[in-house]
């Protein structure tokens, strides 16, 4: 059964979540495994989604035993529910089936995300012959800043604000089951770090990046380009860099993944991202 955690249980069952969560056969997104995020994170993240008004922990109970908890937010203008932790050490079927149940009684009409590595095999068979749509699979990529220095091209690269914000507006890419979309973007902006690449006075190109993570890049016919890529990308890691983050995480496709490698980044695991209306 899933019983909502208490400040008690965060305590008592913190240790075990954490081993639970270097396990990619026992887990869910965000990934702690990467070798370079520590446990006074995770501890520190734990803490944000228990004192969160749109965050929740629940506990997954087995027979009188804890087998771990599912930590997830909401967001209620956009019915939308994601799990942010889902660390279980058995039966993860059931506790599959159980959260859904309590999406279903609790969120009514909202769109359920759910992201796993593909290691943990108990999670995607479940999500496969249930009904859910798969909607990414790329691979999960991270470059760790050391201290050498990082040379972006700057010839063509723009930086995206206000003022410009309609040009990157014509080639950004989304479909209808991406949340960042254009509106939502222009509408938090301050929080992104946005680039356009221009050849010829023409955008062809552009790259999204927030809290140290890359959630886009695209170009103007939708084909990859491999000069564009490695341009937009670099620029990023020289911000990234300036402003001390210690890594970048980047989820790449099946045409960008060697040029990421070529760039410095590691693969760490590969990603499934499902969704289900509830």
């Amino acid at each position: 059964m899933l019983v909502k955690a208490t400040k008690e249980d965060i305590e008592q069952y913190m240790d075990f979540a954490y081993s639970l969560a270097m396990d990619q056969t026992k887990s869910g997104y965000p990934l702690w495994s990467d070798g370079i995020s520590t446990k006074d994170e995770f501890v520190d993240y734990v803490w944000k989604s228990y004192d969160n008004d749109d965050r929740d922990i629940l506990l997954f109970i087995k027979d009188g035993v804890v087998e771990g908890w599912i930590q997830f937010f909401y967001l209620e203008q956009d019915q939308y529910l994601q799990t942010n932790g889902f660390l279980i050490s058995s039966d993860t079927e059931q506790a599959l089936t159980e959260f859904q149940e309590y999406a279903c009684a609790h969120f009514a009409g909202y769109t359920l995300y759910l992201g796993f590595p593909k290691r943990n095999t108990d999670a995607i068979s479940f999500l496969q012959k249930t009904g859910w749509r798969l909607i990414q699979e790329s691979y999960h990529d991270i470059f760790v800043f050391d201290g050498s220095a990082i040379q972006p091209e700057t010839a063509g690269i723009v930086k995206v604000t206000e003022s410009n914000f309609s040009e990157f507006r014509k080639i950004h890419q989304t479909d209808s089951d991406t949340y960042w979309n254009s509106e939502r973007i222009f509408s938090t902006l301050n929080e992104w770090l946005i680039y356009l690449l221009y050849r010829e006075d023409v955008a062809v190109g552009y790259i999204c990046a927030r809290n140290g993570e890359i959630f886009s890049l695209g170009y103007r016919d939708n084909i990859f380009d491999k000069n564009t890529y490695k341009a937009l990308v670099a620029v990023i890691l020289s911000d990234l860099k300036t402003a001390g983050h210690k890594r970048m995480i980047f989820f790449n496709e099946e045409e960008s993944q060697p040029t990421a490698l070529e760039l410095g980044f590691s693969c760490v695991s590969e990603y499934v991202l499902y969704i289900k209306s509830v």
